[in-house]
């Protein structure tokens, strides 16, 4: 596994001992008395928590990296995490609030929230794994800590259309959380138990078994809502079986007593090899792409099917991303693939009446990456795109921001800045949900 993969970490410069401040060989020289074992450091992020004291967070492994990376480290059992305080007056002054191995061979970390009193830890792995969030909570005036626990990280199931705006119902694998707009000031709240639980009880669930016998239980999803749609209501959305094996959708019509097939067009082979050297340069044989695209999410738009593209990108299955509506006064489809959206799929879309919005990811062999947020301006057809980390798989608007459920939590746009919030648990078991490190933007 490689060691190291792009996240929210800030890494400070370390190549050689002799190459440091005096304040981080501090930090090593205490570290590695207390790990021996560990022969190589980073000092991963400094913050100040109060007038004298820095909060240091660093890491330590057996082996060394190849080069210091620009993003999270694979955190593994035999790799130390530490956790310090260190005064900024006499950087030889320095209290160890904790040591920790990583949580398994497959943990890449990154930062979820670090405050003077908090640090919180996300673990994914490869193909889409999560593991349980890693949490410290320390005194600053103690100089000690005072607690570390794991909890599940929650995830968007659906979002439904409540009174006062959209509600959020959130997933850990095992229960159900409400998240809803807290009244006047578009903050996000977790909904009391006892007033989410009349709402939650209503959410059909289903239950999923995986290795080591752990069951699993997660709402089942909503069925497609998706009606008839175009003159007559003659035309539908079918699923069938492509040519690769995988449940693809297809537009089709009701033509007297039978029906006609309307597939979507297929990226040509000269248009892919222009659009996607990015796969060639990964060793797709420039003639043998084999295009792989399919309707994605939908919605309709005054009798018009409006949808982005969406393909498997791996072990030789490619595609170009667009997205388009059918047409069903012409039987055709109009598709659009401004440079920005080549290489990914889209994971929602949401047509307003000004905007197309589409969510974009790669869907590759090893996981489900972000590509960001797409706005596309349908009058002047500019198509600036926001930086999002995590993949979004629903989209609504309400008031001024657009609200967007996540595998990982809910983000927002409000004013063209992201902010992106996560579901916490404090020291007494309570939830709620607060602003994600670093993604203002």
């Amino acid at each position: 596994m490689t060691r190291f993969r792009m996240s929210c970490l800030t890494l400070l410069p370390l190549l050689a001992v002799g190459s440091l401040s005096m304040e981080d060989r501090a930090i090593v020289a205490l570290f590695q008395r207390a790990e021996p074992a560990l022969k190589h450091f980073i000092v991963l992020q400094r913050l100040p928590v109060n007038e004298k004291l820095t909060l240091v967070i660093a890491f330590g492994m057996p082996q060394p990296l190849d080069d210091v990376p620009s993003g999270g480290l694979s955190w593994s059992p035999a790799d130390r995490l530490g956790l310090f305080l260190q005064d900024r007056t006499n950087a030889g002054r320095i209290y160890q609030l904790a040591i920790k191995p990583g949580p398994n061979d497959d943990c890449f970390m990154r930062v979820e929230r670090i405050t003077g009193r908090e640090l919180v830890l996300a673990c994914t792995g490869e193909k889409g794994a999560t593991y349980d969030n890693q949490k410290f909570v320390y005194d600053i005036r103690a100089k000690a800590l005072v607690k570390s626990f794991s909890y599940p990280p929650f995830s968007v199931s659906q979002i439904l259309h409540g009174l006062a705006g959209p509600q959020f119902v959130m997933c850990d694998t095992q229960q159900l959380l409400l998240i809803d707009i807290g009244a006047g000031a578009n903050d996000l709240r977790v909904v009391p138990p006892e007033q989410a639980h009349v709402t939650l009880s209503r959410i059909p669930m289903q239950e999923s078994t995986v290795p080591g016998d752990r069951v699993y239980r997660t709402p089942q999803p909503p069925a497609d809502l998706t009606l008839a749609f175009g003159p007559g209501k003659r035309f539908r959305l079918s699923t069938e079986k492509n040519k690769y094996g995988f449940d693809s959708e297809i537009v089709v019509e009701k033509v007297g007593p039978k029906e006609k097939k309307h597939p979507l067009p297929q990226t040509d082979q000269n248009t892919w090899r222009l659009a996607r050297p990015d796969d060639i340069a990964n060793g797709i044989p420039p003639d043998q792409a084999e295009i792989n695209e399919q309707i994605g999410p939908h919605q309709l738009e005054d009798g018009r099917l409006w949808f982005g593209k969406t393909f498997y990108n791996g072990e030789g299955l490619s595609g170009v991303g667009g997205f388009g509506y059918f047409d069903t006064g012409t039987h055709t489809y109009h598709l659009y693939s401004p440079p920005e959206i080549y290489r990914y799929s889209v994971s929602s879309i949401l047509v307003d009446p000004d905007f197309i919005w589409l969510a974009l990811y790669h869907r590759g062999e090893y996981g489900n990456n972000s590509g960001g947020l797409l706005r596309w301006d349908r009058k002047a057809e500019q198509v600036p795109l926001f930086s999002v980390s995590t993949v979004i798989n629903k989209i609504v608007r309400h008031g001024d921001a657009l609200y967007m459920g996540a595998v990982d939590g809910i983000v927002v746009l409000r004013d063209d800045q992201i902010q992106s919030y996560f579901v916490d648990r404090d020291t007494d078991g309570r939830y709620q949900i607060v602003a994600r490190e670093g993604t203002s933007r």
